[in-house]
C-alpha cells in the first residue's frame, strides 16, 4: 500500500527506552494530490530515521504499513513508512482510493 503527496510539515527526531529495548521516531505530515486533499501523519521507525532525509516541500510517494497496538485499555493506530520515494506524478483522482 503507498500513499502519494507533499510534506507539509517534519518534526524532530524522538527517541527513548521500552521493554523491548531502544527505539527511535520521527513523525511527518503529508498533504495528498487527491481532489480533496488529505492530511496524513506519517512515521519513520528505527535505522530510517536517521537515511531517510524528509524536508519540508519534497513530493514523496510512501509505501506504508497500518499497524494498531493496545495500552492500558486503549487502542492506537501508527500509519509506518517502509519505503520513501519521489513521487512519480501528481496523484489523478483515483490515487485517492490507493490507501
Amino acid at each position: 500500500m503507498y500513499i502519494q503527496g507533499k510534506v507539509i510539515a517534519a518534526f524532530e527526531s524522538q527517541s527513548g527506552e521500552s521493554t523491548r529495548g531502544t527505539w527511535k521516531k520521527r513523525e511527518f505530515l503529508l498533504e495528498t494530490f487527491a481532489k480533496v486533499p488529505k492530511k496524513v501523519n506519517l512515521c519513520l521507525r528505527g535505522d530510517m530515521v536517521d537515511t531517510i532525509q524528509i524536508n519540508v516541500g519534497d513530493l514523496l510517494k510512501v509505501s506504508i504499513d497500518l499497524e494498531s497496538r493496545e495500552h492500558n485499555g486503549r487502542w492506537f493506530t501508527e500509519v509506518r513508512a517502509w519505503k520513501v520515494e519521489p513521487a512519480e506524478m501528481h496523484a489523478s483522482q483515483d490515487e485517492e482510493d490507493r490507501l
